[in-house]
């Protein structure tokens, strides 16, 4: 049985999801279709389940997200996200098989306020550490860049593929805006100051890319070869199987980490001793704060959110 999945209003996460068996279906367009139907989907999806997006990047067989669930509502958006997503991108495609990876979307909590901007960074800077673009901004497709965050608002028509011009949940035009977090700007003192820690990390992310590419003697395949490769193309980077899949980073801070394992396993071993009792017929037990599964599809009580 999988561990219990815990949401909480108010939390900001790095989400990450695979095209299946990575293949390049979400490689970029020269005409920016891809592009087009990623931020119509993400901004559809997070205006309706009230998500904050921080930093967005479609890769061309992954996407990498930073976003804030205002509401305590994690899964649904990311169950309207991904199928959007999914089912706008079989059609433009012509892909008949499935589009996503069928393992869970991985949602790491940055609990420092460097790990955030260590987070931001990452996924401003995935195209250079994906040995795809040498400068971040050089990625040709969906992108957040530095000076975007805190900035920019997307506006996106709606796509012509798949969407049904008559349904009223698809606007003709949608928009989702790229905030700063707050804790950044509270950290730092302005947001141009946060900017600045955001650049320095894509920066350096870029220098180790480089230097990397340098170490195994390869060539960043530039933009003009990305819109180029076959959607057909699979990526070869593997993972090494039963690896682990966080879900908080600490960015070394040993007593962050103690303790957001703490919380977490306080609130596993509550679970667990009221899923037992729910099972022994127990319909009044109360769990934990932070249950999804059994509050939404099983109405079972739950612990009220903490106070501020």
């Amino acid at each position: 049985m999988s561990l219990a999945r815990r949401v909480r209003r108010g939390v900001t996460y790095l989400l990450s999801r695979r095209t299946t068996r990575r293949f390049f279906l979400f490689r970029p367009d020269e005409d920016r279709k891809m592009e087009q139907l990623f931020w119509y989907c993400l901004a559809v999806a997070a205006a309706k389940h009230g998500v904050v997006v921080h930093a967005a990047i479609q890769l061309s067989n992954h996407l990498h997200l930073v976003a804030t669930d205002v509401d305590g509502v994690l899964p649904d958006f990311l169950q309207d996200f991904h199928r959007m997503l999914a089912c706008a991108t079989k059609a433009h495609r012509g892909w008949p098989g499935e589009v996503l990876d069928k393992h869970q979307t991985s949602a790491v909590e940055p609990v420092t306020r460097t790990t955030l901007v260590e987070q931001l960074g990452y996924v401003v800077a995935n195209g250079p550490l994906s040995g795809l673009v040498r400068y971040a901004h050089e990625w040709p497709g969906a992108l957040t860049r530095v000076e975007d965050i805190g900035r920019r608002v997307v506006r996106v028509e709606r796509p012509d593929e798949w969407f049904d011009d008559e349904n009223e949940d698809w606007p003709d035009e949608a928009e989702v805006e790229i905030v700063m977090p707050e804790a950044l700007v509270a950290e730092h003192g302005s947001a141009d100051a946060a900017r600045e820690a955001i650049a320095a990390a894509v920066r350096r992310l870029e220098r180790e890319a480089w230097a990397e590419a340098k170490r195994l003697g390869k060539s960043f395949l530039g933009a003009e070869r990305v819109v180029r490769v076959p959607i057909t193309r699979r990526g070869t980077k593997w993972e090494l199987f039963g690896a682990r899949n966080p879900t908080f980073a600490a960015g070394g801070d040993g007593e962050a980490a103690r303790e957001a394992v703490a919380r977490l396993r306080a609130f596993r071993e509550a679970y667990h001793d009221a899923l037992t009792r729910w099972r022994a017929g127990e319909r009044d037990v109360v769990f934990p704060y932070g249950t999804w599964w059994m509050r939404v599809h099983h109405a079972a009580r739950c612990e009220p959110p903490p106070p501020s």
